[in-house]
Formats: C-alpha cells, sequence, structure tokens
C-alpha cells in the first residue's frame, strides 16, 4: 500500500498497548488542533508528507479504527518512504512522519460514532512538526517504533518558516475551496427544499378542487330523486375528477421514480401511428365547444419502435392536453409525426397555436416545478413536462420547445429507431 515508490515494513505489534490513542494527542503541545473531515485529513497528510519527506524517510501508522483516510492519504503519496504499523486501542489514528532532517506528527480521533458513513465523520485533529513534540509522542510509543526511525528522530531539527508557511498555505486554501464547496451544496439543498414545499402546496391546491367536487357529486348522489340524465352528468363529473387526482399522483410517483433511475422500462414493439391516434382520438370527439380543434397528420406507417407504451402514451397525452388547456377557441391543435436522422429516429409534434411562451421561460420550461405562466388560473403542479423530460431522456430520446410570443409553441420529441 501506498505510493509508486512506498515500501510496505509490516505491522508490528506494539510492545504494551496504549490504552487511549488520547495519550498520543496530549503530545502535540507546540502543533495545531482542529476540527477536520476525512477529505480535510488526506489533504493535510499530503501536505505534510511532501513538505518534510522529500528526501525520503519512514511513515509510522499507529491506531486502530477510524483511519480509513491515513490508508487513503498514503496510497497517493509518491515519496521514497517506508511505512510501518502498530496497533493501539481506541478508536483514531496517528501518522508520524520522519524524514531526514524533518518530521511531522499527525493524530486525528472521530468525534462521532464510527456506526455513520466515514466520509462524513468529523475528526478531532492535531498536528506538528516541532521535534520535542515528535519525541514526546515516541516515548509513548516505546518499542513499537523501528529502531531507524528511532535514531532519526534524535536528528530532527524545525522546519524553517517558509515551510511552515507552505503548509498553512495549503491547509487554508483546501479549508477555503472546501467551505466554497459546501456553500454551494447547501445552498442547493435549500432551493431544492424549498421546491419540495412548492410542490406540495401546489400538489395540495390541485388536488383540493376535484376532491370537493367528487365529494359533493357523491352527496348529491345519496340523495337519489334525480333522473337519469342528471344521475349520469354527476356521475360523468366524479368520474373526471376521480381521474385527474388519479393522473395526478401517477406524475408525481412516476417522476419520483424516473428521476432515481428506479423505474424499469417495459419495452415492446410499439405502432407508433396506432398509438398516437389512440391517445388523440379523445381530445378530437370530445373536446368541449369551446375548445380548439385537434388535427392528427402522420404518415400512412412508421417503423416499429421499441416503446414502454404506458410511458409514452402519456407523454402524447400530457403534450397534447398542455395544448388544449393554452390554446383559446377557435384555435388549433396539430400532432404529427415523421422519420428523421435518415430513418434512425421518429419525431413526433406538437403545435398549437396559443399565447406562446416567452424566451426566458424556454430554458427551464422542463425543470421540475416550474412555472411559465404563475398567474394563469390554468396552471398546474408544474410536474407535467418535467414528467415528460423524464419519460422520453428514458428511453435514450429528447424532447424540445420551439415557441415565439404571439404564435404558439411547438413541443418536438425524437425518439431512436431500432
Amino acid at each position: 500500500m501506498g505510493g509508486c515508490n512506498q515500501r510496505e515494513v509490516g505491522e508490528r505489534p506494539a510492545a504494551q498497548l496504549i490504552p487511549d490513542i488520547a495519550q498520543l494527542k496530549s503530545c502535540l503541545r507546540m502543533g495545531v488542533a482542529g476540527g477536520y473531515t476525512p477529505a480535510a485529513l488526506i489533504q493535510l497528510a499530503q501536505t505534510l508528507s511532501y513538505a518534510t519527506l522529500a528526501e525520503g524517510g519512514s511513515v509510522l501508522v499507529a491506531g486502530s479504527a477510524g483511519g480509513h483516510w491515513a490508508d487513503l492519504a498514503l496510497q497517493d503519496v509518491a515519496l521514497p518512504i517506508q511505512r510501518s504499523n502498530v496497533v493501539l486501542q481506541g478508536a483514531g489514528v496517528a501518522l508520524v512522519g520522519v524524514g531526514p532532517r524533518y518530521g511531522y506528527a499527525l493524530v486525528a480521533i472521530p468525534m462521532e460514532s464510527l456506526e455513520r458513513e466515514a466520509d462524513l465523520q468529523l475528526h478531532d485533529a492535531h498536528w506538528s512538526c516541532a521535534p520535542e513534540d515528535l519525541l514526546a509522542l515516541s516515548e509513548r510509543l516505546e518499542d513499537s517504533i523501528p529502531m531507524l526511525q528511532r535514531a532519526a528522530l534524535q536528528r530532527l531539527q524545525p522546519p524553517p518558516s517558509h515551510v511552515l508557511l507552505q503548509i498553512a498555505h495549503q491547509a487554508l486554501d483546501f479549508a477555503a475551496r472546501q467551505h466554497v464547496t459546501l456553500a454551494l451544496a447547501n445552498r442547493a439543498l435549500t432551493e431544492r427544499l424549498r421546491n419540495h414545499e412548492d410542490q406540495t402546496r401546489m400538489i395540495v391546491h390541485d388536488m383540493r378542487a376535484p376532491l370537493h367536487t367528487l365529494l359533493i357529486s357523491l352527496k348529491a348522489l345519496q340523495r337519489q330523486g334525480f333522473d337519469a340524465n342528471a344521475r349520469d352528468e354527476l356521475i360523468e363529473v366524479a368520474r373526471e375528477s376521480a381521474n385527474y387526482l388519479l393522473s395526478l399522483t401517477e406524475t408525481v410517483l412516476d417522476s419520483a421514480r424516473l428521476e432515481t433511475s428506479s423505474w424499469s422500462l417495459q419495452l415492446q414493439p410499439a405502432n407508433l401511428v396506432a398509438l398516437i391516434k389512440t391517445v388523440c382520438e379523445p381530445f378530437r370527439h370530445l373536446a368541449h365547444p369551446d375548445q380548439p380543434h385537434v388535427r392528427v397528420e402522420l404518415p400512412v406507417e412508421l417503423p416499429v419502435v421499441m416503446l414502454d407504451q404506458h410511458l409514452i402514451e402519456r407523454v402524447i397525452a400530457n403534450l397534447v392536453s398542455n395544448a388544449v388547456k393554452f390554446t383559446p377557441s377557435g384555435g388549433e391543435v396539430v400532432v404529427s409525426a415523421r422519420l428523421t436522422n435518415d430513418g434512425h429516429s421518429v419525431e413526433l409534434r406538437v403545435s398549437d397555436t396559443g399565447p406562446g411562451i416567452p424566451r426566458e421561460a424556454q430554458d427551464r420550461i422542463f425543470d421540475r416545478f416550474y412555472q411559465a405562466r404563475e398567474n394563469d388560473r390554468r396552471r398546474g403542479t408544474g410536474l407535467g413536462l418535467y414528467f415528460c423530460r423524464l419519460a422520453v431522456e428514458a428511453h435514450g430520446g429528447s424532447i424540445m420547445l420551439e415557441s415565439e410570443v404571439g404564435r404558439g409553441s411547438t413541443f418536438i420529441v425524437q425518439l431512436p429507431v431500432g
């Protein structure tokens, strides 16, 4: 184990087990102390090694549990150094590096239970390059230190100030970069939590109206006394409300599965012409008078495509439903398909003559929870187009938007053939 020039001397049992590795930490009276993550410990150990062992030397690894960071640090140190090991009691690890002129000691003790994920543990760490500290630590270890290393300890000198400044500079630089990384991660997490809160509010808002409608219809049906037509109308209202709630629930759950790659696609050969016609038929024949006309323009046939038919049907239904919702009465929604890329893909287009989408919103239109029209009473949860993107990309395809304010929008889906 170690860098390309390291040699493993082997594991040497301690002549007398130290009851607690904290005793080694107490030897470092002239050094620096602080709380360090494993990543910071790796960086610090490597910096200390390169600063003090550039001309060769040895490193003693003393400890038992909680020292995975020490192994990782020494694996990547490409220096002509020897490594020896000694087992001690207590959780934590000490590194003792001894070169021809300088040396260092680094003792790190986990501040949290070792049952936690190792990369997230915080360590109480002390390090020093002072010869007096290294000699005091070697006395604690007694015969556990190899003979050559004990002799070298007697000849150690304090590192010059520029070496110590170099170590401090690199440690501070790494800490600053780590702080920036954590700040960015925290900002992203905060934004994600805010988005989840917004999603919860939108879903609750979107579910409240159809639930009330469903309950009112059921209560009305309980009273009886309706003629057949009135009863059928109430049943139809209740059915539409239930279908909307079911669709919303499926979109939320399926989006979560798709974004975590836990969805197993049920691929099977599909006739796209027949599939598109089946999805669009209800929009064409059951449209209300105040809705736009839905027109389907398809070739006689298209190549058979391997699809998860359930997912792609919902993608097409979402796109057509959105186009109908945002296109005024008297407008038109056109659904078309054709072969592209020399027959290697099929392109599906859903075009409308609605108000169009502003350019500043187009880059985010497929993001989770994003609303292009925040003040529109017809807005939904912001998950429909996000689900479409996830479902299409799961098939190895792509989805994009072409839109101009005042002239409508076209959503373009590309799916691979074969």
